[in-house]
């Protein structure tokens, strides 16, 4: 018999837990919509998008809405993590710290701005280089992780597909910036890279769809009644 067979459904969460996930998602659409704004109106952000880093963002007119959706994504994230948390999705401690080092990432990427292209490498542009190199593999991690975890589980299995796909497409394009960045520290030689704001741009828009992915999961599991349980036949009656 399977263990997820002998779970009752949980009690049904207060308003104040049921509005985690909602909030968590309007964080992230307002997200979206200040960074297509920054890609569509150039007066705030005169870039190309196949060739410069977002990170670029910081150093154009445009930067409060770059910060913005930094700000909106971490907040955000801090609230889902606390929804999947709740909800018991996510109980391992190290994933917890994972997730919890994604939003911290997210406001040192806000916080410490790039290095302008060519200019002399200061403390701050080192610290935004290596929370945006966290940034960039925190969250896939969680996500298979998540996914692995609740693979066998017959509620969560459409969810747990999708959580390892979506971070399975979105750590290759973390290559083309790890990659040059070992060989150049490591052998002292110069690798470089092609297409990098689009590859980023990209990845960008895989781990946004898994954050939609996560947030749709602990919406879910908000509502256990109105999940069916393996071999049950009928889908539980609300408490």
């Amino acid at each position: 018999m399977s263990p997820y067979m002998l779970c009752p459904a949980p009690a049904r969460p207060r308003l104040r837990a049921r509005l985690l996930v909602p909030g968590a998602l309007a964080a992230f659409a307002g997200a979206v919509v200040l960074l297509a704004v920054l890609h569509l109106d150039r007066r705030l952000a005169p870039l190309d998008p196949v060739s410069t880093m977002l990170s670029d963002y910081a150093l154009s007119p445009g930067r409060w809405m770059w910060d913005g959706a930094l700000l909106l994504t971490s907040t955000g994230s801090a609230v889902l993590l606390v929804a999947l948390c709740r909800r018991g999705l996510l109980a391992n401690p190290a994933l917890v710290a994972a997730k919890a080092l994604w939003c911290v990432s997210l406001l040192a990427v806000a916080v410490f701005a790039k290095d302008p292209q060519g200019g002399a490498i200061t403390a701050t542009g080192k610290i935004h280089l290596y929370a945006s190199a966290v940034t960039c593999l925190s969250l896939p991690v969680v996500g298979w992780a998540m996914g692995r975890r609740h693979r066998d589980d017959p509620r969560w299995g459409r969810f747990a597909t999708w959580s390892r796909r979506l971070a399975l497409a979105a750590i290759p394009f973390y290559l083309p910036f790890i990659v040059p960045f070992a060989v150049n520290v490591i052998l002292g030689g110069h690798l470089p890279t092609v297409a990098t704001g689009l590859v980023e741009r990209l990845m960008m828009v895989l781990e946004i769809a898994l954050l939609g992915v996560l947030g749709y999961w602990a919406h879910r599991a908000m509502h256990p009644a109105r999940l069916p349980y393996a071999g049950a036949g009928s889908v539980a009656s609300p408490a």
